[in-house]
C-alpha cells in the first residue's frame, strides 16, 4: 500500500484552487491557536487535527510548503 507524499496540509494545498490556497496560508500565517485553525478548518468541510496543524506550523512534517 502507497501513502500521498507530504503532510495534510500539502495534500489539501496541492487539491485546493488558487483561492483555497491563499486562505489556508493565511489563516496558516495568523495568530489563530492550533486548535483555532483547526476549527475553522474543519467548520469549513476540511477535518484536521490540531496535531497537524502544530506540526505543520513548527515545520516538523514531511512537506515543503513552509
Amino acid at each position: 500500500m502507497s501513502r500521498a507524499k507530504g503532510c495534510i496540509i500539502s495534500r489539501v494545498m496541492n487539491e485546493g484552487d488558487q483561492a483555497d490556497r491563499e486562505a489556508l496560508q493565511t489563516l496558516l500565517n495568523s495568530d489563530a491557536t492550533n486548535i483555532g485553525v483547526a476549527r475553522t478548518l474543519t467548520d469549513a468541510g476540511v477535518p484536521l487535527s490540531e496535531h497537524a496543524i502544530r506540526r505543520h506550523r513548527k515545520a516538523d512534517c514531511s512537506c515543503g510548503w513552509l
